[in-house]
């Protein structure tokens, strides 16, 4: 009788491939070696290597400012469990951290959770010799569409003052831009003044009359009550902005839904919600046309496959978020190319002269859309000499 490992091996076909590396080399994890890099003005990008007994390493991110050290003791709380499993089973492996200490959730878990299951499917990818997303379904799309920042430099709160950086970025490529131009959080109140609403009026005016075919992306934060949200999205309504990012905090579904019901502005958030099951709530009760989850933040890859595909059911489209590291950028764009409704992504870190040397074959920035890489894993890798130079004492 011919085993499974003899037919894999005789197979000729190429689809058989994967499976042939399969039967070879258990992938037991061996070690994992949490990190904190410095990466451009950045000195809280919390990352993971994590190396098997075969020699394979992938790397993950779990940034979440402003907690650095939390994160980097979850890692190590979970190492104990990781050592001598297999990086194969990524769903269990996830399932397992997720039940971890009684099910006691939160933030800091989601995050070194996250970091653990990239650097896993970074393993699993290498191991394969193909990129990541052809083991989450392979390309629905060919190139990324992202929307650059508005933050980057001090702008006047004028109308001519983004008239003109919104051509600037134009003439650079970009389609899309992103601002936060409410300013300070308000009192305890949430109230929004009169005063900050008319300039944002005004900002807002100068960004469409530059571009008239510009997608505006506004942030609000979740600064607000529901009676500023209100008259913010009353104001915006002429502008046609492509989304409003958390008029209000992101816990109250039924004060979300009830503001995405009086417009047809989308509403966006997710990039504080972890896995998916909570998002369940925001999908259910239709409070938001755009989800942000975050990769670093929400349970990795393994949970943002499932929230991409909760979203698609309600006919949702996912906008990762993404102002993190490189490994955060990496992941994310897998995850974009391998869903169907992907829509855009967040530009992130402009600080990019590491990235040439972590993006195996050089990175490319741009303005408009992103290249995918082809490489296997992640493609993404941090050289000895370079991860000397950017780690930062634990």
């Amino acid at each position: 009788m011919i085993s499974r490992r003899q037919l894999l091996a005789a197979a000729p076909l190429p689809f058989l491939a994967p499976f042939r590396a399969l039967a070879h080399g258990p992938l037991k994890i061996a070690a994992v070696e949490p990190f904190v890099l410095k990466i451009g003005p950045r000195r809280d990008i919390v990352a993971v290597r994590i190396r098997t007994e075969d020699g394979v390493h992938g790397w993950g991110e779990g940034t979440t400012p402003p907690t650095v050290r939390p994160v980097l003791t979850q890692i190590e709380t979970f190492r104990k469990g990781l050592i001598g499993a297999s990086a194969w089973d990524t769903e269990k492996l996830w399932r397992d951290m997720y039940t971890v200490e009684e099910n006691t959730l939160g933030g800091t878990l989601y995050a070194a959770m996250s970091a653990i299951d990239i650097a896993l499917w970074d393993i699993v990818g290498k191991k394969l010799g193909v990129p990541v997303y052809q083991l989450l379904g392979g390309k629905v799309h060919t190139r990324l569409r992202i929307y650059t920042s508005y933050r980057w430099g001090n702008i006047p709160r004028t109308r001519d003052a983004y008239f003109q950086k919104t051509k600037d970025l134009m003439e650079q490529g970009a389609t899309a831009g992103k601002f936060d131009p409410f300013g300070e959080y308000p009192g305890p109140d949430r109230q929004l003044s009169t005063l900050v609403l008319n300039e944002v009026r005004e900002m807002v005016r100068g960004i469409r009359e530059a571009g008239p075919n510009f997608d505006i992306c506004i942030e609000a934060h979740g600064k607000f009550n529901v009676a500023s949200a209100g008259r913010i999205i009353k104001m915006l309504e002429p502008f046609d902005p492509f989304f409003l990012e958390e008029p209000v905090p992101p816990e109250n579904a039924d004060a979300m839904a009830a503001l995405q019901r009086s417009t047809n502005i989308p509403i966006a958030t997710g990039e504080g919600l972890q896995s998916h099951f909570n998002y369940r709530e925001i999908l259910h009760k239709q409070a938001a046309r755009i989800l942000q989850p975050d990769v670093a933040r929400t349970g990795g890859i393994t949970a943002m496959k499932k929230i991409a595909a909760m979203a698609d059911a309600h006919y949702v489209t996912i906008a990762p978020h993404n102002p993190n590291g490189p490994i955060c950028t990496a992941a994310s764009i897998h995850l974009a190319a391998s869903i169907p409704n992907f829509t855009i992504m967040e530009e992130g870190n402009r600080n990019v002269e590491q990235y040439n040397d972590i993006f195996v074959g050089g990175w490319k920035p741009r303005l408009d859309y992103w290249d995918i890489p082809d490489k296997p894993g992640l493609g993404v890798d941090i050289p000895p000499a370079l991860l000397k130079s950017i780690a930062l004492p634990a």
